[in-house]
């Protein structure tokens, strides 16, 4: 995966354990252990997770779950497409 197409998966609002295995480069069942996780501490600070058949959780508490730069990744993107 190169840094257009983690800018691309960075710029949602929202993500679900398909994005997040491409963004992880794992299987599925690590990004749903990841997503549970991410879940478990909204839950945790009070907040909901909305509820939906497919499980969705914000993409900046994934990127700083598994600890990526999003402003890097945007900017190595820009620098991709000059």
């Amino acid at each position: 995966m190169n840094y257009i197409e983690m800018a691309n998966i960075a710029s949602k609002v929202w993500i679900n354990s398909n994005d997040i295995m491409k963004i992880c480069h794992c299987g599925k069942n690590t990004a749903i252990k990841i997503r549970q996780d991410i879940e478990k501490s909204i839950t945790k600070s009070g907040k909901l997770v909305p509820p939906s058949m497919v499980k969705y959780v914000p993409t900046k508490l994934v990127l700083d779950y598994i600890g990526l730069d999003e402003n890097y990744i945007f900017e190595m993107a820009t620098k991709i497409k000059e």
